[in-house]
């Protein structure tokens, strides 16, 4: 008998599984899932088997030392294979993101007895989510992002709020999504699954045919007409009354800088902090936030960004200020005729879906693609540029061209200090993306991030 270890150490960056025998004394204990402890060079290092074969290799293969117990359970080896094949990732990430208590974690009762699992996108709701649970006796346990691989032995169904909201998309390797997980596991453990969407996504409309939620129309202040007036504040007529009225405001900038400049001109025109308040994107995780009126200052930063979610970011946006806002949300652009400032003014994402939905299906975006973003950082430009040009080389050789685009190395559109990145995007045309991401995997340096359905190319 044979096993593949994902061996849980620094190990030869080209080879993601490492084959062993298995004495005859511990055959019935070494079975997938189970946490081992192997020779690995002139050390003996732990690692969790992967699959098993009798099938013996055609290479020598040193024995396992000792069989340490059961870690993963089936259903966690067979989650791990599919965010190891889909994600692009070693079967050692694809294993560790499910142990450990990561995120925020509220429960209604002890874990034996729990049935729901509710997902939050932001740890600051999950107080407020389990008391809801709570009062509606459900036995659940609630958590952010991380939560979603908490194994629960009563477990009925899994319940995902927000589903379409990018919090559940995880910055460290794999990189997965929280909800697509959810659905994975949803449909591996025979779970009730349910996706309470606020504004779903275009690849829920066209492909679960998810409804289109109603949106309180918002008003439009003009900035270019702001400018010829002599305004270059980022703070409109409309805003300075209000705020000078002393109205309960909250304005709302997408960008830093933004709502810097904000601040600074709301100092200048004496405005009171406990009428008039200013958020940058975090608004969106504090509960319970409410204004009388809201501000949203800066619209144009997302508007004017090379993105193809651009429209349904900004409809996103507007959908949850609209829920601060118990008045009127008015949203400033120097763009008052662009069509997706005009549908939302007129309360109406219909025509703004039906918009998007023929333009990447021309262009093959989501859902009629799937992306990926491979990056690659270093401290030189020389070394990055090269690295980037031999990998877009081994890219384009290696592809399909009906079926895949590969873009030019391009830099990315925000910089970090002292690093430099390159980005290549990659778009499989095809409606099953398995057998070009599977090749992908062979060709991709591990020192690159990988990301299969980024939020943006950017």
């Amino acid at each position: 008998m044979y096993v593949e270890v994902a061996v849980d150490t620094y190990q030869d960056p080209t080879k993601k599984l490492f084959t062993y025998q298995v004495p005859e004394n511990l055959e019935q204990k070494a079975v997938e899932g189970v946490k081992v402890a192997v020779p690995f060079g002139k050390r003996i290092v732990e690692g969790y088997i992967w699959s098993t074969t009798p099938k013996k290799p055609s290479f020598p293969t040193k024995p396992i030392a000792e069989v340490k117990g059961q870690t993963f359970n089936e259903n966690q080896i067979k989650l791990a294979g599919f965010i190891s094949r889909y994600y692009l990732a070693s079967p050692l990430e694809s294993l560790k993101c499910q142990l450990g208590k990561r995120g925020e974690r509220s429960t209604t009762a002890k874990p034996d007895k729990i049935t729901t699992l509710i997902l939050v996108p932001y740890a600051s709701q999950v107080k407020i989510r389990a008391l809801a649970a709570r009062k509606k006796r459900e036995k659940a346990l609630v958590g952010s992002r991380g939560a979603v691989f908490v194994q629960l032995p009563t477990l009925k169904r899994i319940i995902v709020e927000e589903p379409e909201n990018w919090s559940y998309k995880d910055e460290r390797a794999p990189y997965y999504h929280a909800a697509d997980i959810a659905k994975k596991r949803a449909k591996l453990e025979g779970l009730k699954l349910e996706l309470n969407h606020q504004i779903p996504r275009l690849e829920d409309v066209v492909k679960k045919r998810v409804e289109l939620p109603k949106v309180k129309p918002v008003k439009i202040v003009d900035l270019q007409s702001e400018r010829k007036a002599g305004n270059f504040s980022p703070i409109s007529a409309e805003l300075e009354e209000n705020i000078k009225r002393r109205a309960r405001v909250i304005i709302f900038a997408n960008s830093k800088e933004a709502k810097e400049e904000v601040r600074e001109a709301a100092q200048k025109i004496g405005a009171d902090r406990s009428f008039t308040r200013i958020f940058g994107p975090e608004l969106f995780s504090i509960p319970a936030e409410e204004a009388d009126i809201v501000f949203w200052a800066d619209a144009d930063t997302l508007l004017n960004l090379p993105d193809f979610r651009v429209s349904e970011r900004v409809a996103w946006a507007v959908t949850k200020l609209t829920q601060v806002a118990k008045g009127q949300l008015y949203l400033q652009t120097s763009n008052p005729d662009n069509e997706t400032v005009q549908n939302l003014a007129k309360g109406d994402l219909a025509p703004l879906y039906n918009r998007e939905k023929k333009q990447r299906k021309k262009l093959h975006y989501p859902p009629y693609s799937t992306l990926v973003k491979l990056t690659y950082t270093s401290k030189s430009a020389a070394r990055t540029s090269l690295e980037a040009a031999k990998l877009h080389e081994k890219l384009m050789e290696n592809s399909e061209q009906r079926t895949v685009e590969i873009s030019p190395p391009y830099e990315p559109y925000s910089k970090t200090p002292r690093k430099i990145r390159l980005n290549i995007a990659v778009k499989i045309k095809a409606k099953s993306p398995s057998a070009a991401l599977a090749k992908l995997s062979k060709v991709i340096p591990p020192n690159w991030r990988v990301e299969v359905d980024p939020e943006n190319l950017l």
